[in-house]
């Protein structure tokens, strides 16, 4: 099957050629102009074409066309429209005008009145010369071996002839070239000629080395171009331009692409010698010596994801190449393996490191090294790396590596026994395989074991053989890792070094490993108790309601829409003391380094309680039935283009490409855009968390269906990560949960997605998943919208306004928060004056003099008078400053309700605690800059 695809494949890049032959014959066809202007978007076809242009399941496009395309609009801001069409069209509708630019183009001076070719190519193709694979007298390491041989060659690839002239030329040697009529190669003359042996070679490009035939050779074929249509000269310069642009920055930019799609392209088919084959046929099996469950090395009778390990899977490969057989012995320990090799117990042990024991040096033989890892150094807690009189703890048939200095060592079966000789204290720090100890630090909980650094040299992996070596078994090895391909070596690496994690982590744990945050690990669970609390009370509430009759049940809502609101006050209420002396304490000059760091953890703890604790009131909201959708005018692109800018530094970090694709034509819409930014930002932040550095993260929005009053639109957020378990697929939708057993990678709640699904419900539509495990996953929703009124953007730039010398009434009954806010205040020369409650605060305003207060701002449960009430009362006075003054709610009440009670009594904005500084002085900005506007 894997040939026939393959094939298929070659096939596929055949008709292209065939087709750019054929553009020079259609005579009668004439291109049609391009847009005058610089285009927005830019018409590309895109064909099924292995390596230049290809489509995953997921609807993801890559290749290197693509790549070269979204590197170019790096520098010219260009947009794709990528076409789907059938390889055999592509040329015709190219030439008819459908398209702005095509890829994949060689050059041909018949081709010049069809394409306009830029200054710059691509790069070049590689071509491959190729023989049978039972073709022992070419050897495919020694090009003497070309020497006198009949070369088959396409009769019109002239340029690939001329260049294979030149490569033979330029190493000597002597040739025959037998040419092929097109078609004789359309009747496979070609390769007929080959399996009888009239031939010894045929000239193909790297597509054709599909693995029916052996390559011996590759060398550098022709250019292939980005062909702009000949009459639009500003297209063209354009693409020169951006071209020039990258060859200058990045002048390898066409090799690395290329290897990135057609990277297997060097001449590694080692064939086996008559001795050797004859080994196999009288050994059978060979025994390979392998520790127990031995990570990422030897993982086979053990759950440890979808692998094996990497000994087995590399032995795998090499009996498919060569049909040799092994079988595995399982020793106790590392050391144990070279024993039973050095007893004559088996045939070869399966791991060997560079720093083995010198005796174990002297009696064994090493093979070529298959794999190369890093090695962790751990340490006590209480232990300062490096240091003089240390110990150092290794495994047994190990030495000390060069990097690690230690002056004494005590070795060890097992690594098990070596983290637990360091968390003890017995010795240390030691020196392990990173990957190895790393699963062993998921699976157990070492409260005083500490990573060091990864050391710069990496351990070196072989197989190894009693010494003197079975010269046929050492060679056929040796053969066997020598034909692995980058890529071959590189999969099995990252399949193998995967590790599933199983640890359980108690709080008692995690405060001895971090006595630093000690006192913010407590607050948060006092708080997440008090959320436990909030979500019980909840559900009790919930079930009393179900027994109560319909008129309780309207009492029932307000008592527990009153209970979260103020819930939710009084936890962000200390919050935002928390917050707020943080931010201060981290704006102070001169703090130690150390305490900077605790303070940005701290911080960093907040918002994450902070993100806690509105995830599972706006679950509460939702259960309650009291989430409502908005029905607001919003513009659709507007609001795709500042979430998509907004995340794209987020992908960025992760070094992740963010891709936005959009086709629809009504954007002017009426909804809920906050809702369905929260649902989008939600999804492609998932997306980014769990796709791996150099992945794909797309959103897609389509317009599928459109009447005269609305349209339907299908969002689609897709990735190129980790994937989900077909059995989490409807798991992750549910309240707490999340797919994974290692929490290091699922951070969270696990309220995201229920928020998500149950807002897209709202809206009319529903969230739904598919996914496969290591290819990614796709998340998406159809959901109607209304046409709305056109949104005119408010592009003019704010004028800078001094908040220094402004007169503010602070109403806050809470004494620290008071005080938080008066100091924050200060940083910008405001003047503060302090009201301890919504009657005080009537008082300072009545009896101040027109203009002496410049803005309120205002907290709303307070004793004796609450805001609202207080709100009420200075708009209501007789005070000539009562109807203009601003007045700014700045309360721990968070709800919406909230929010519209304080418009309706009368104020201007609203701020939620904890404070956000930035947010607060805009906030004041604007208020004023408005008061200002509105007095002239």
């Amino acid at each position: 099957m894997g040939y026939l695809m393959r094939k298929k494949r070659k096939n596929i890049i055949k008709l292209l050629a065939s087709v750019l032959l054929l553009a020079a014959i259609i005579s009668s066809a004439m291109p049609i102009s391009a847009a005058g202007n610089s285009p927005v978007r830019i018409r590309v076809p895109f064909p099924e074409a292995e390596g230049f242009t290809m489509t995953d399941e997921n609807g993801n496009r890559s290749g290197l066309v693509v790549d070269f395309l979204y590197e170019i609009a790096k520098y010219t801001g260009w947009l794709y429209e990528f076409i789907d069409v059938d390889a055999n069209d592509m040329t015709k509708e190219f030439i008819a005008g459908k398209y702005d630019l095509m890829g994949g183009t060689y050059y041909s001076e018949a081709f010049e009145k069809y394409f306009a070719y830029p200054d710059y190519s691509c790069g070049n193709t590689k071509a491959v010369l190729l023989t049978r694979q039972d073709n022992d007298n070419i050897k495919g390491y020694d090009l003497r071996d070309l020497n006198g041989k009949t070369i088959g060659v396409v009769e019109r690839a002239t340029d690939n002839i001329r260049r294979l002239e030149a490569f033979l030329s330029t190493n000597g040697l002597s040739y025959t070239l037998r040419p092929y009529t097109s078609e004789e190669v359309a009747a496979n003359q070609i390769n007929l000629d080959l399996k009888a042996g009239k031939i010894d070679l045929k000239l193909g490009n790297a597509t054709d080395d599909t693995g029916e035939y052996r390559a011996v050779a590759y060398f550098d074929a022709q250019p292939h171009y980005l062909v702009a249509q000949p009459d639009n000269r500003e297209l063209l310069n354009q693409l020169n331009w951006a071209m020039e642009r990258i060859m200058l920055s990045d002048p390898h930019f066409p090799e690395e692409v290329y290897t990135r799609y057609f990277n297997d392209t060097s001449v590694e088919n080692l064939l086996l010698i008559e001795e050797e084959k004859s080994y196999i046929k009288q050994k059978g099996t060979v025994t390979v010596a392998v520790p127990d469950h031995f990570h990422p090395l030897y993982c086979i009778g053990y759950e440890d994801g979808d692998h094996t390990g990497l000994v087995p899977e590399l032995l795998k490969k090499i009996t498919a190449r060569y049909g040799i057989e092994f079988s595995y012995i399982i020793a106790d320990s590392y050391a144990h393996t070279q024993q039973l090799v050095i007893e004559g117990k088996a045939d070869m042990a399966g791991i060997f490191f560079d720093d083995a024991a010198e005796t174990m040096r002297e009696e064994l033989v090493q093979t070529k090294s298959y794999a190369a890892l890093s090695d962790l150094i751990v340490r006590n807690r209480a232990v300062t790396y490096p240091a003089d009189g240390l110990t150092c703890g290794l495994l047994e048939g190990r030495q000390l590596p060069s990097y690690a200095k230690a002056s004494k060592i005590t070795y060890f079966k097992t690594i098990e026994e070596v983290l637990s000789a360091v968390n003890t204290g017995r010795v240390d720090f030691a020196c392990g395989l990173s990957a190895r100890v790393e699963q062993m630090m998921q699976d157990n909980i070492y409260a005083n074991v500490v990573p060091v650094t990864l050391s710069a040299n990496r351990m070196n992996i072989s197989f190894a053989m009693p010494m003197p070596a079975n010269p046929e078994l050492l060679s056929i090895m040796n053969k066997g890792i020598n034909s692995l391909s980058e890529e071959d070596r590189n999969s099995l690496l990252d399949h193998n070094l995967v590790s599933i994690g199983d640890a359980h982590v108690s709080l008692k744990n995690f405060v001895e490993t971090n006595p630093i945050l000690a006192i913010t690990v407590i607050s948060t669970f006092l708080l997440l108790v008090i959320i436990a609390i909030i979500v019980i009370a909840n559900l009790r509430v919930k079930s009393a309601n179900m027994q109560k009759d319909i008129v309780k049940a309207e009492a029932d809502s307000r008592a527990k829409s009153e209970f979260l609101s103020r819930m939710s006050h009084e936890i962000r209420t200390p919050m935002n003391a928390i917050v707020g002396t943080t931010t201060l304490m981290a704006m102070e000059d001169n703090i130690p380094e150390s305490i900077k760091v605790n303070l940005a953890k701290l911080s960093s703890t907040s918002q994450y309680l902070l993100g806690l604790i509105n995830d599972i009131l706006e679950m509460s909201r939702i259960d309650n039935g009291m989430l409502t959708i908005a029905k607001e005018d919003f513009s659709l692109q507007q609001q795709l283009d500042e979430l998509c800018s907004m995340m794209q530094t987020q992908a960025q970090a992760r070094e992740i490409t963010l891709c936005c694709e959009t086709n629809f034509k009504h954007s002017d819409l009426k909804g809920d855009a906050i809702r369905l930014k929260q649902v989008l930002m939600n999804l492609i932040s998932n997306a980014i968390k769990f796709t791996s550095p150099g992945g794909r993260v797309y959103l897609r929005v389509e317009e599928t269906t459109t009447t005269d009053k609305e349209a339907i639109y299908l969002f689609r957020v897709s990735d190129s990560g980790i994937g989900i378990k077909a059995e989490d697929l409807e798991r992750i939708f549910e309240s707490f949960e999340q797919a994974g057993a290692n929490q290091i990678r699922s951070q969270g709640t696990g309220l995201g997605l229920p928020i998500s699904r149950n807002i897209v419900r709202l809206m009319g539509g529903t969230l739904k998943v598919k996914s496969k495990i290591n290819v990614g996953s796709e998340f998406f929703f159809s959901i109607p919208l209304s046409f709305g009124k056109p949104i005119e953007l408010n592009t003019h730039l704010e004028p800078s306004f001094d908040l220094k010398n402004v007169r503010i009434l602070l109403a806050e009954d809470n004494a620290i928060n008071a005080e938080i806010a008066i100091e924050i205040l200060n940083l910008k020369g405001i003047r503060t004056e302090h009201a301890v409650d919504g009657a005080e605060a009537v008082k300072c305003f009545e009896q101040s003099a027109p203009g002496y207060f410049n803005l309120i701002l205002m907290d709303l449960r307070m004793p004796n008078m609450g805001g609202l009430e207080a709100t009420r009362a200075i708009r209501a006075s007789g005070h000539s400053d009562a109807a203009k003054i601003p007045i700014v709610a700045l309360t721990a009440n968070s709800f919406q309700k909230d929010r519209d009670m304080a418009k309706e009594a009368g104020m201007n904005d609203f701020l939620a605690k904890p404070m956000d500084i930035d947010l607060l002085y805009a906030v004041l900005k604007k208020c004023l800059l408005n008061k200002n506007d509105n007095s002239k």
